[in-house]
């Protein structure tokens, strides 16, 4: 649709509500009038000028049927609701117009938002995906452009940037979440909190899931993805410092559980030898790291998790043991970013003193 047959179509809507409202108003004075002066003429008047107030949104469809089409519906019921409803027939519809467009203005301004994110992320024609967000964010490039909004005067531009930080969901978001709850507008606070609960429920009900399972029928496999999810809850910036010791211990529990139903598994015992070192549990730690290194796909974050508590423990001979480690092994790379850049950083430094 052009500009030029969008105006006309524009300008058709205006003069028949204009009309509308008119003949309504005049059937409306000349029903009060009537009422005053009790003479028939004028209640005949009102009546032919109530009639003709419907039949303004029924005519149209006569003369300008292609811009009627996508209307008739709506007009139609306003034309019944108008003839049965004298009083505020035309005025309901009129205002449930215009809370319809009001809606659908917010809702285009936050879609507008959304595809200029997609566009400078360069995402080609689709929406970002949880993964690729996490990874952005990660890297501080995705987050700018919500920052943006989220200094800005726009409420209708923040209730979209809150939506899409309760979609992305990463420690990043929720920390921006967290500072939307002192917006100076008060529906931008509303909309942050509700997404913080509802992420929060999110957790909660994952969770309950999985532990009904457990109680239909054990297995090490529910027990380490339960384990999964209350690290990941840990690590999602929802709760506060005690609340997540309190998910690690959690997490620490359901990982004991799996490797007592499926001993010796590497990747169970790399993330206990993880929420152990962040508990501050090192030598429990030290020892599932010591194991995982047996192993050739955990080898890599194996060795990182042992260098980093030589590092804690200010155990410099062990930390450059470790370092040479692993600048002389050809196992895989860890695949996530942040511990890649270390274990490479820990390689030439091994190298460096091997040198």
């Amino acid at each position: 649709m052009d500009e030029r047959t969008d105006s006309s179509q524009r300008i058709i809507g205006l003069a028949v509500w204009t009309a509308g409202l008119a003949l309504h108003a005049a059937g409306l004075l000349a029903a009060w009038r009537f009422h005053t002066g009790n003479q028939p003429q004028v209640a005949a008047a009102a009546a032919v000028l109530l009639v003709a107030s419907s039949l303004v949104f029924v005519l149209p469809g006569l003369f300008a049927r292609q811009w009627y089409a996508t209307r008739s519906t709506f007009y139609g019921f306003t034309a019944a609701v108008t003839l049965c409803l004298p009083g505020m027939g035309i005025i309901g519809c009129l205002f449930a117009l215009l809370c319809a467009q009001l809606l659908l203005r917010q809702k285009n301004k936050t879609r507008e938002f959304k595809l200029s994110l997609e566009a400078d992320l360069g995402d080609d024609s689709r929406w970002i995906t949880r993964k690729r967000v996490g990874q952005v964010l990660a890297d501080e490039i995705a987050i700018e452009p919500v920052i943006d909004v989220l200094q800005g005067d726009d409420p209708d531009l923040k209730r979209g940037a809150v939506k899409l930080l309760q979609r992305i969901g990463t420690p990043n978001a929720v920390g921006l979440l967290r500072q939307s709850l002192s917006d100076q507008f008060p529906e931008v606070r509303f909309y942050a909190h509700s997404a913080l609960t509802e992420l929060e429920d999110g957790f909660s009900k994952r969770i309950q899931a999985l532990n009904a399972k457990l109680k239909e029928a054990p297995s090490a496999q529910t027990y380490r993805l339960l384990g999964q999810q209350y690290r990941t809850y840990a690590d999602s910036g929802l709760a506060d410092e005690i609340a997540r010791r309190q998910h690690l211990e959690s997490c620490c529990d359901a990982l004991i559980q799996s490797l007592d139903l499926e001993p010796g598994h590497d990747q169970t015992m790399l993330l206990l030898g993880q929420a152990l070192l962040e508990l501050g549990r090192l030598r429990e730690a030290w020892l599932m790291f010591e194991k995982c290194a047996r192993f050739e796909e955990t080898v890599s974050e194996a060795q990182l998790g042992l260098a980093e508590i030589a590092f804690l423990k200010r155990d410099i001979g062990q930390l450059a043991k470790q370092a040479r480690c692993m600048a002389a092994s050809d196992a895989p790379r860890p695949e996530k970013a942040d511990p890649l850049a270390l274990f490479e950083f820990w390689s030439t430094m091994g190298r460096a003193s091997h040198g």
